[in-house]
């Protein structure tokens, strides 16, 4: 057992699999905690801040699931690249499905937008909070969605150099 774990341990593919799953474990905690700072602030804070939370809480708990759902799916990209299979369609469909709860968080502020213009009870801060999470929420889509079709490509090029050796 012992040469295993030796053996893991100079695998540079389990090695980065390691500092990913930190990380991404650090990043969950971190959402966790700034959600739960954001409703405690919500719920007893006074001022336009604590007013926007209690306005737009919805917004921040869909925004909370939907990223923690993001992080649970990058955990399983992480594990594919230390069983040294980066170059899978599991990946693929991963990055696919993290691009699209992104999408679904720029939407939702998109909407949020809308029905602050429309109501007339907007501030510049709600707009630019809006307009930076629609912006970052469609930048994260758009790199997932790339990553996916390059992991495709590759997971293809990878299958026609298998099958010609």
């Amino acid at each position: 057992m012992t040469n295993k774990l030796k053996e893991l341990r100079n695998n540079k593919q389990y090695q980065l699999s390691l500092w990913l799953k930190t990380v991404d474990l650090f990043l969950m905690i971190l959402v966790i905690m700034l959600f739960g700072v954001f409703s405690w602030y919500g719920a007893k804070g006074m001022g336009p801040t604590a007013e926007n939370i209690r306005s737009y809480g919805v917004f921040l708990y869909v925004t909370e699931v939907l990223t923690l759902v993001m992080l649970i799916i990058f955990w399983r990209v992480a594990t594919e690249i230390g069983r040294d299979n980066s170059f899978s369609m599991e990946n693929v469909k991963h990055f696919r499905y993290i691009g699209y709860c992104s999408g679904t968080i720029s939407m939702g502020y998109l909407f949020r937008l809308i029905y602050v213009i429309a109501n007339g009870n907007f501030t510049w801060f709600r707009i630019g909070y809006c307009l930076a999470l629609m912006i970052f929420g469609i930048l994260v889509l758009s790199v997932c969605l790339i990553l996916s079709c390059l992991i495709k490509n590759a997971y293809e090029m990878k299958q026609e150099n298998d099958l010609t050796i």
